[in-house]
């Protein structure tokens, strides 16, 4: 589901009379309509770059008033900073909006990921127990897998609705954002074509998942030890040493060390410091992989 601001109806409208003026620039972004049916948005790629150039000239001009006013109060303001923040602030609003959908495709991808495997295996048994692929599905639904469950009851919809099944699979599978996922949906959409055991194809892919679970967390570990020594260095021994560095120094220049000069270097010391542990601990996050 798309972020709610791109979803308002409001802003869809007063975009609209971007669209026109936006059409050469679907040139550029030829991959833009695929994205965003992978990603879940129930909009074309010419109505999300009307939204996306809309809320870039809002945050320009937004930010563009703001300098003025802060020139029009007589306070000082760096010109090169009133002309630059603009730019700067329509250009990440353009960039944020361009990639979400992708962003948002990963994520998916991730959460699909974390429970297929564990999905897969409760397949398996169902079907080896002889219960239908459709009720295999309808369990699953009801499992409590995450976004696979998620994704199960969408398909459960569709045919309830009196969609096909290997149709509604291999939709499914063309626009899942992960490719393990797709291999499973187009596998059994297959095996329900020519009458092959789908057990077997499910246990392929099981042990590919599993196999491809190990070889990311022996990457994680390896680059962890990296990341311990590079932390070691930037947050202990650099930190430690420079402090030290810097009391030698000033105790044969002879600088008091209440001056402010000084003290705001061991205050900028301390934050850079914070920010960098801040930085490590959220980078640690992201490469985490979902087992």
């Amino acid at each position: 589901m798309s972020p709610s601001i791109v979803n308002s109806e409001k802003l869809g409208e007063i975009a609209k009379a971007l669209m026109p003026g936006v059409k050469p620039l679907l040139l550029f972004f030829p991959e833009m309509d695929w994205t965003l049916k992978k990603a879940s948005y129930d909009m074309n790629a010419q109505q999300y770059l009307a939204i996306t150039i809309f809320m870039t000239l809002i945050t320009f001009l937004s930010s563009a008033v703001f300098i003025a006013v802060i020139y029009l109060l007589n306070l000082k303001l760096n010109p090169y900073f009133a002309f630059g923040t603009p730019i700067l602030i329509g250009a990440f609003t353009f960039l944020y909006f361009l990639f979400q959908p992708k962003l948002k495709i990963l994520r998916e991808a991730r959460l699909i990921d974390k429970d297929l495997e564990y999905m897969l295996k409760d397949m398996q048994i169902q079907l080896t127990a002889g219960v239908p692929i459709f009720n295999a599905i309808a369990n699953i639904a009801t499992g409590g897998y995450g976004e696979c469950s998620n994704i199960a009851n969408k398909i459960v919809r569709e045919v309830e609705s009196g969609s096909s099944m290997k149709d509604v699979l291999y939709n499914q599978g063309m626009f899942s954002p992960s490719e393990n996922l797709r291999r499973v949906f187009w596998q059994i959409s297959n095996a329900m074509q020519t009458g092959s055991d789908v057990k077997l194809a499910l246990m392929a892919i099981c042990d590919d998942i599993r196999e491809e679970k190990e070889s990311k967390i022996k990457i994680y570990g390896q680059e962890m030890s990296l990341w311990a020594l590079v932390y070691m260095m930037l947050l202990i021994v650099l930190p430690s040493m420079g402090v030290t560095l810097i009391l030698v120094l000033s105790s044969f220049i002879g600088v008091e060390m209440e001056k402010e000069g000084v003290k705001s270097i061991f205050w900028t010391i301390l934050i850079m410091i914070l920010v960098l542990q801040l930085i490590f601990i959220s980078l640690i996050r992201s490469k985490r992989p979902d087992v």
